[in-house]
């Protein structure tokens, strides 16, 4: 039996469980995870957005629930293949030969901004049915009913899209839209098959998404990493310029032991509070491994530019978030789910039940319409807040479908 040091041994078992609870793939340029490496969530990365150089993967950790391509060429061209779990060393004919890659999970959900989507519609101007759709590849019959049926979008946060016109593989002659358009010409107009949706790091990361809660931009690739372990080790979160609640860092919520911070940005550390309030500690620089104040203490926090203004209130939690929820019991209680715009024409298509709705909360600028059978048929209830109840509409256990709009 060959013998491995105990050192060599940690180093492989660790990789491979870093990548395991992650939600982001890792290239690496040498083999067994070595090497310059570079954190990827889904999206499409060409040549210098590898962020490892040209012609130099030869290792990739990989998430289970994700899917990595890597192409020949640039521009995803060429030759291409396809890996779903972890990859120790590339095959010879691929090791330092991949000039793009395309990463997709559909159990992906970016950690760091729960605002970031878009919203496609069927009709010019934001009407008819729509659907929300996060960053990733979106292939043909991915798209359902969007495909070839698309005739206006609107992108919430950094993204940008990437249209193909008669293509269902996402490949070939493309164009890419960076704004909300409300009525595509007629070059685009019920003519795109496959899309892809990717972060915009040329825009910066505009956390505002239309609210005037805070002013984040031209952060280009500016992350703060935050770990479980001394020694920026253990489980790990990426975290873009932002407001984080408690529930936003996941595991790592009262389980910070170091952080990486670069040198545009500071965080303010919230040790009393899931919900951004109460007394603070800034940090300004890397802590490799913080003092018992801290350590295991930080249950929120907000990333920001160093010396910038920001218009946060400490005392008030402002963020806002970016679904609907709904319930089957009144004031928010029992069964729930949450939804992003979209029109939905049952319930059973939600996973709720139906005609059993009760309550529901509705962020500000959103809308939401509920429609007595399904297919959006019958009498309808246009609702622009939250109501823990509808014992005065006469709407309790009502609802076979429902639409979501986001007006602003």
């Amino acid at each position: 039996m060959p013998k491995f040091s105990i050192a060599l041994l940690a180093i492989i078992f660790y990789s491979i469980d870093l990548s395991a609870q992650s939600n982001f793939i890792t290239l690496h340029e040498d083999c067994d995870f070595k090497g310059k490496q570079s954190i990827l969530e889904p999206g499409n990365y060409s040549t210098y957005q590898m962020n490892i150089g040209n012609d130099k993967l030869s290792s990739i950790q990989i998430p289970s629930g994700m899917k990595v391509t890597i192409y020949e060429h640039k521009n995803y061209k060429g030759k291409s293949k396809t890996f779903t779990q972890n990859i120790p060393c590339l095959e010879a004919e691929w090791n330092d030969f991949a000039s793009s890659v395309v990463v997709e999970g559909s159990n992906y959900n970016p950690r760091y901004n729960q605002n970031t989507y878009v919203t496609f519609y069927n009709d010019c101007y934001n009407k008819g049915y729509s659907k929300s759709l996060k960053a990733g590849s979106y292939k043909g019959d991915a798209l359902g009913l969007l495909k070839n049926k698309i005739s206006s979008f609107a992108i919430y946060g950094n993204l940008k899209v990437r249209v193909y016109l008669n293509n269902e593989d996402a490949t070939g002659y493309n164009h890419t839209f960076n704004e909300t358009t409300s009525c595509l010409s007629n070059m685009y107009n019920d003519k795109i098959s496959s899309l892809v949706i990717e972060y915009d790091y040329n825009q910066g990361n505009n956390y505002n998404n239309g609210n005037n809660n805070g002013n984040y931009n031209n952060y280009g690739n500016s992350y703060v990493n935050i770990y479980s372990s001394c020694g920026y080790k253990g489980n790990s979160l990426r975290l873009a310029p932002g407001q984080y609640q408690g529930d936003k860092l996941g595991i790592l919520k009262s389980a910070i032991s170091s952080i990486e911070i670069p040198s545009n940005l500071q965080v303010k550390a919230y040790v009393s509070s899931d919900y951004l309030s109460g007394n603070y500690y800034t940090i300004s620089e890397n802590i490799n491994c913080m003092t018992s104040t801290l350590k295991n203490n930080i249950r929120s926090l907000v990333i920001e530019e160093k010396n910038q203004s920001s218009n946060y209130n400490n005392n008030q939690n402002t963020l806002i978030d970016s679904k609907v929820t709904i319930y089957v019991d009144g004031n928010y209680k029992g069964q729930a789910v949450s939804l992003l715009p979209g029109t939905y024409s049952s319930m059973q298509q939600i996973g709720f039940p139906n005609k059993a709705l009760s309550s529901l909360t509705v962020p500000e600028g959103f809308r939401v319409v509920l429609y007595e059978n399904e297919n959006f048929v019958g009498k309808k209830y246009t609702i622009t807040q939250s109501k823990t109840g509808f014992s005065f509409s006469g709407w309790n256990d009502k609802t076979s479908s429902i639409a979501v709009y986001r007006d602003r």
